[in-house]
């Protein structure tokens, strides 16, 4: 693809994009294909100027000659990272907060006082209809403050004041949800697997295959300090397996054939072969059974999104086993006196 360099020093290097406009996906797939090149240790992409900021190690030809080969139609991205980048939702709330602060400005520069004065009244609606809806549930909350503020303002004819009340309020509520969004996008980038390609066992050979095209049934292999990106059986091989992100637990975990694995966790030592049982949206959930401690009664375990009860039965079974063993104790040491 077609590009400019715009500024180029040791480390750092700012190209333009020979292209009239770039959508959301486009820049996130600009930049997928630019994190994967070797010597890349971070980089940016622009949408709204069709830049990206490439910070790098090494040499730059690697990097130039690797974006004379780009193209977007031949880059295969996974859908969960084109899905989770949060790129469209920050440019929409920036776009949000910008305009709101420039109606803000406009309508005090060029509107009369006195259609600033209707303005602001029509808005306090709003404010003091949720503040009276609060009262007349019993409660005592912030709606009711923000009501009372403005509503004051209002009635001592300081519309400046009420107006200025309700902006800054609804620059809070733009950026609480803007924040809350952010949070929730955040943690499903760090929850997904980035796994983007998966060694697929074939009749005589291993093939690197793009996740998607992995099948229920299919047997794909995985090496040390790997992610397991699917739900399966182990057919083959033997390895220790970090679980922490699903269960909690420090120690590695010792997996051989017929060993259930799930998504997420990771090889540490050794390698397996595994029989994928569930392929797609179902990984990380599909799993019931779980070997667990003997704990008292009523305790609970929250595993993978899955809580977890031991029964009374179990725990009356150990108990009893317990018991017995004590008693055998006993008798071998009266025994032995």
């Amino acid at each position: 693809m077609k590009f400019y360099i715009k500024h180029s020093m040791t480390g750092r290097l700012r190209v333009h994009m020979d292209m009239k406009h770039m959508s959301f996906k486009q820049a996130d797939i600009l930049e997928y294909y630019i994190k994967n090149i070797e010597t890349v240790t971070s980089v940016k992409v622009y949408e709204k100027t069709c830049d990206a900021v490439i910070e790098f190690k090494g040499d730059k030809a690697q990097i130039i000659n690797e974006l004379k080969h780009f193209t977007y139609s031949q880059v295969a991205v996974p859908e969960d990272v084109l899905n989770s980048s949060g790129r469209e939702m920050n440019s929409y709330y920036q776009d949000k907060l910008v305009n709101k602060v420039f109606l803000r400005a406009a309508s005090k520069l060029f509107l009369p006082i006195s259609v600033r004065n209707v303005v602001t009244t029509v808005k306090s609606v709003k404010y003091i209809g949720s503040g009276v809806k609060t009262l007349l549930k019993g409660k005592m909350e912030v709606p009711v403050l923000d009501a009372t503020a403005i509503g004051v303002s209002i009635l001592r004819n300081d519309f400046n004041t009420a107006g200025s009340v309700m902006f800054l309020l609804g620059i809070g509520e733009i950026m609480e949800e803007w924040t809350h969004k952010k949070s929730v996008g955040d943690l499903a980038r760090t929850m997904s697997l980035n796994v983007s390609r998966v060694w697929l066992k074939t009749a005589d050979t291993e093939v690197l295959v793009p996740v998607n095209e992995i099948k229920n049934g299919d047997e794909i292999i995985v090496h040390v300090s790997n992610v397991i990106p699917f739900d399966g059986v182990v057919v083959a091989g033997e390895a220790m397996v970090n679980q922490a992100s699903l269960t909690g637990e420090a120690v590695p975990v010792s997996k051989n054939i017929g060993s259930a694995v799930f998504a997420g966790t990771v090889i540490e030592e050794g390698g397996l072969t595994i029989k994928v049982k569930q392929s797609g949206g179902n990984n990380n959930v599909s799993y019931k059974k779980l070997t667990l401690p003997a704990k008292k009664e009523g305790e609970i375990f929250v595993v993978g999104g899955l809580i977890i009860k031991k029964k009374k039965k179990k725990i009356a079974e150990a108990e009893e086993n317990g018991r017995k063993k004590d008693k055998k104790r006993q008798k071998q040491v009266r025994g032995s006196t």
